[in-house]
C-alpha cells in the first residue's frame, strides 16, 4: 500500500498551522476532488463553524482515516 495518499485538510484561517485531515485516504487527487464539496458539508454538520475553514487537497505519508471516516466508524 502506497503510503503516500490524497487527504481533504480544514485549516484555520486565523492559525494557519492548525490543520486537521477531514477526508482521505484517497488514492487520487480526482477521487479527493469528487468528495471534497460532501467532506465540507460533513465537516458543517459536525461543526458549525467549520465554514470559516480554508479546505485544500493534499498529498501527505498517512495511513490513518480522516476525522469524518473515523467517527463514521463508531457511529
Amino acid at each position: 500500500m502506497d503510503s503516500k495518499n490524497f487527504y481533504i485538510i480544514a485549516t484555520a484561517p486565523n492559525e494557519p498551522s492548525l490543520q486537521v485531515k477531514i477526508s482521505g485516504p484517497y488514492l487520487t487527487q480526482k477521487a479527493a476532488q469528487a468528495d471534497l464539496s460532501a467532506a465540507i458539508d460533513e465537516a458543517l454538520d459536525i461543526d458549525p463553524s467549520a465554514k470559516n475553514y480554508c479546505y485544500s487537497i493534499s498529498r501527505i505519508k498517512c495511513c490513518k482515516p480522516g476525522v469524518i471516516q473515523h467517527m463514521a466508524s463508531h457511529a
